[in-house]
């Protein structure tokens, strides 16, 4: 889907996306296979999508989508449907896996959007037994995990156990129609060593996908990977395992082995526990090695008691360690923060941000706490009456406020993470991690761009900031962000 939560400037990051080559890697050779990442064509949806299917004429197309992507992706099958009726739509990912009953209460049902199927679970091997039923090889009855129409209703086959991970092959990145994924000056791509996570967190939905389980693929798999997308221009990867630090001696092999592949000429991006990372001594010094570059932490909030509620336990005094570690090699850190659990108060906002302050952390990774739909986090806030936005899942992306606390509505919680958030960029792009890697963005930073803005504030002879109008203004951009209609 084209839409990005507006904290990942569509502008700077533009990544493809690993599902969609994944399948297209596991389809029988004799499929013409073509994959349309629309977050490079973001600005024309409504003339692409039509000009897609005049070229390709397509007999299936398939669709993933996030919870807060899922409106996009019921107007681009409308689209698709209004330009070809035959066309076969199928929606896949998340929001398919988690809520495939709600959106199939009947065939006609506003809420299915249109959708001939819907594939729940992993698609990599069964989007390829879908396409044979199609065919005529086999029932639709016969794949896991499909949902289908019959009889003027949907029927949904039983669940698609997990796949096993030595079955399936690299991704076809040769099969993207357009080029230019990027994050910042990097060509981007999107790569994966494992799937799952087995920590208790009640805040994120992975398990309904995977269930608490951790599957690894084999390191010489992941190797080949690398290479593969290496040949496809890549400079920077994102590993998108849900947390890479679940398996410290296999963490440390791969950093080995990447190293003695000669794959350490580019920039690694993953997401990893602050757990994991302090468990080791010898763990960032082979990362640093490797190429690892940033790490997104799973700092999620300074409070003890916020860190029980969200099933995180005491890791506090981990994650200094972590942060300790990880900045002694240069590596930097996106902080993972949560905001606008029960009890929050202003003070306990702000605390956050201080600590993020006082460490260096270089990016913010500030989310408000969302009720993703089937999860733990949601049926406390529902039970607490805390949620004020039940239904509108295009603002579940972690940007917008979905709940209150006891203490701030979410108005409150929305301006807050806002302030603090504007406040705390005087420091990004100046931290010593991100100086050491990007010494021409600080020179940039502090040379050009702070002077720039110091002259620019002084003739423009305002002594005060109305805070409220930049407020509403920056909401304004971030509502605008995501509307392709």
């Amino acid at each position: 889907m084209p839409d990005c939560a507006p904290y990942f400037n569509a502008k700077r990051w533009k990544p493809p996306s690993l599902a969609m080559a994944s399948i297209a890697g596991n389809i029988d050779a004799h499929h013409k296979v073509h994959i349309a990442d629309l977050i490079l064509k973001r600005d024309k949806i409504k003339d692409i999508v039509p000009e897609l299917i005049h070229t390709y004429n397509p007999d299936v197309v398939g669709l993933g989508a996030m919870s807060f992507q899922f409106e996009t992706a019921k107007r681009i099958a409308t689209l698709i449907k209004a330009t070809n009726k035959h066309i076969k739509t199928i929606l896949g990912g998340y929001h398919a896996t988690l809520m495939y009953q709600e959106l199939s209460n009947n065939s006609v049902s506003s809420a299915s959007g249109g959708f001939d199927f819907f594939f729940r679970g992993e698609g990599d091997i069964g989007f390829n037994e879908f396409l044979e039923a199609v065919e005529g090889k086999r029932g639709f009855g016969s794949v896991q995990g499909l949902s289908y129409h019959l009889n003027g209703n949907f029927v949904h086959n039983p669940p698609r156990p997990l796949e096993d991970l030595h079955k399936i092959k690299i991704p076809d990145r040769s099969k993207r129609i357009w080029r230019g994924y990027h994050y910042y000056g990097f060509t981007l791509e999107v790569i994966e060593s494992s799937r799952g996570c087995t920590m208790p967190c009640n805040f994120c939905s992975m398990d309904k996908m995977y269930g608490k389980n951790f599957r690894a693929y084999d390191i010489e798999r992941v190797i080949r990977d690398i290479g593969d997308a290496k040949k496809h221009g890549a400079t920077c990867m994102i590993f998108a395992d849900d947390n890479f630090a679940l398996n410290i001696p296999r963490f440390e092999n791969l950093c080995d082995a990447i190293v003695e592949a000669g794959h350490n000429d580019v920039w690694y991006i993953i997401q990893a526990s602050s757990i994991g990372i302090a468990s080791s001594d010898t763990l960032v010094e082979k990362m640093a090695k490797a190429g690892f570059k940033i790490v997104f932490l799973g700092i999620e909030n300074v409070s003890e008691e916020n860190l029980m509620r969200m099933k995180k336990g005491r890791i506090l005094e981990k994650t200094k360690i972590a942060i300790k570690r990880l900045h002694d090699y240069n590596i930097m850190i996106v902080g993972g923060m949560i905001l606008g659990n029960p009890d929050d108060k202003e003070e306990d906002i702000a605390r956050n941000y201080k600590f993020f302050r006082e460490n260096n952390i270089d990016f913010l990774g500030d989310q408000i706490l969302t009720p993703y739909p089937k999860t733990g986090a949601r049926e406390e806030m529902l039970e607490l009456g805390l949620v004020t936005n039940i239904d509108d899942f295009t603002k579940y992306n972690g940007f917008w406020a979905n709940v209150r606390t006891y203490h701030l509505s979410s108005h409150d919680l929305q301006f807050l993470r806002w302030k603090h958030n504007k406040k705390y960029s005087d420091i990004v792009c100046t931290t010593p991690a991100f100086k050491k890697n990007y010494p021409m963005g600080y020179l940039y930073r502090a040379c050009i761009q702070r002077p720039i803005r110091r002259i620019e504030s002084l003739l423009s002879g305002k002594k005060t900031v109305d805070e409220e109008e930049l407020y509403r203004k920056d909401m304004e951009k971030a509502e605008a962000l995501n509307k392709f209609f």
